[in-house]
């Protein structure tokens, strides 16, 4: 008979974990490339392999340098174009992942070596391999399974490298036109709760409309009233997490009564509240 052998076995806590993989582009874009922007409730990379870009993150504005990967939020406002006459090689993919330690990418842009490129790479490859396979087969096929598996493992990897590094940078550009976008998108927080109108915006900025919407059409492609729509979308589906009821919502958001912000959620997320939440679950 052989004795039975008790160990202390200790538990691994995962900083993050990759749950699914949603797109993945390598392409050369031309000069006059200019994505007017998108929001979802994803992790985005966008990696510049060569040329040269701009790109927002809700107020701040970046310019990629050729070997920096820069991180979009799930639910942050974001927009990418082409700059100084160039045709830039771009990397994208987006994924959702789970785990507090997510939070250190937040806002983040890494500058890496020939490794970090080659990583990059490999991983839009493995996504696409296995979106691919997904298209081909059933999800439950066993290519499809192992596939994902290696992509959800290469981007694991990768982050777990990356995190708590020294590459990591917050420096978005700082010039006239991008400190006034700045202070307009912090403004709009900062009264989500209030039902403004552009004028009202504009004189809370200490700007004049005009002003207002020239300076704020430099670096969004939406209009001023549009993109404070957006910001109330941003905290509704955050209160909606959070358990909070729509009709709560509305009242918090400044919304003039539920069924203008149920018709408002419906149209500019596609979903009603609730079908959002139960899309979630």
């Amino acid at each position: 008979m052989f004795p039975v052998a008790f160990y202390d076995m200790k538990e691994i806590k995962r900083l993050f974990s990759v749950r699914s993989v949603i797109t993945s582009i390598d392409a050369i874009r031309p000069k006059d490339f200019y994505f007017k922007g998108e929001m979802h409730d994803f992790w985005e990379v966008v990696f510049l392999a060569d040329g040269s870009v701009s790109a927002t993150a809700d107020e701040r504005v970046y310019r990629l340098l050729p070997g920096q990967v820069l991180f979009h939020k799930p639910l942050e406002f974001h927009r990418l174009w082409s700059e100084n006459d160039t045709t830039p090689h771009v990397i994208i993919f987006s994924f959702d992942a789970a785990g507090e330690g997510m939070r250190f990418f937040e806002n983040k842009l890494f500058t890496l070596g020939q490794d970090g490129t080659e990583r990059i790479k490999d991983i839009s490859i493995k996504i696409r391999t296995a979106l691919k396979n997904a298209e081909n087969t059933d999800k439950n096929d066993d290519k499809y399974i192992y596939d994902s598996h290696k992509a959800a493992n290469a981007l694991e990897s990768f982050l777990i490298d990356l995190y708590n590094t020294e590459s990591s940078k917050n420096i978005p550009i700082v010039n006239a036109g991008s400190e006034d976008y700045k202070k307009i998108v912090r403004v709009m927080h900062q009264n989500a709760d209030k039902n403004l109108s552009v004028p009202q915006i504009a004189k809370l900025c200490n700007m004049s409309v005009s002003s207002l919407k020239k300076k704020f059409s430099l670096y969004s492609d939406k209009g001023v009233g549009k993109y404070f729509l957006y910001v109330k979308m941003r905290k509704a589906i955050n209160m909606l997490c959070d358990g909070i009821t729509a009709p709560e919502i509305s009242d918090t958001l400044g919304f003039s009564s539920v069924n203008y912000f149920y018709a408002a959620f419906k149209r500019e997320i596609g979903l009603t509240p609730k079908d959002y939440l139960n899309q979630l679950k």
